[in-house]
């Protein structure tokens, strides 16, 4: 069984939302995002919901196969190897079809706005804080074994700091002309 659960709010890292990539040779084409949960964030319901999951598949031993890393664990605390912020922890979630993406304003309907897909690159950039749906999934393939998320949906709640350094062309220059005098020069 899955379950569907709606993350805390975390930081959005290495999206591939506008397009799908291919993860390693040979792998389909994903859609997929990490989310980065600060030290001292609840993800009680995401633990509770990958135990259940493992659960069902392994029954009694799942905990202790997950505790033991028997099972692979889709919320990981290795926070150094990725360079996120310290006693942090992140999941990873991914889907063959693009998911939904909206903000946290109302839109005319009075429900999440959504996002134009032109703007995908610049909403959902690595460091907006954001929240996933996902549901809950348990692999065995090649001998490794484990529970993992898809990814179903995103909402951008508000924007921070850009983990990746980036800076938009906008940003990055000053305007000296006055656009009237550019098009009388074409």
């Amino acid at each position: 069984m899955s379950y569907k659960i709606h993350t805390p709010v975390g930081r959005l890292s290495y999206p591939h939302l506008d397009s799908p990539q291919i993860a390693f040779e040979g792998g389909k084409p994903q859609y997929s995002a990490s989310l980065i949960f600060e030290k001292g964030a609840d993800i009680s319901a995401l633990k509770k919901a990958v135990e259940a999951t493992a659960e069902e598949r392994w029954h009694k031993k799942a905990k202790a196969m997950l505790d033991s890393g028997k099972l692979r664990d889709p919320i990981r605390t290795d926070w150094e190897d990725k360079g996120y912020p310290e006693d942090s922890c992140f999941i990873s979630a991914k889907s063959k079809d693009q998911p939904g993406m909206v903000l946290n304003v109302k839109g005319p309907d009075g429900k999440p706005k959504g996002v134009d897909p032109e703007e995908i690159r610049n909403t959902f950039y690595p460091g907006a804080n954001v929240r996933f749906s996902i549901s809950t999934y348990t692999y065995d393939v090649n001998g490794n074994r484990g529970v993992a998320f898809a990814l179903n949906n995103i909402q951008k709640v508000s924007d921070n700091d850009r983990l990746d350094g980036h800076v938009r062309a906008e940003d990055d220059f000053e305007a000296t002309e006055e656009e009237e005098l550019l098009d009388m020069a074409a």
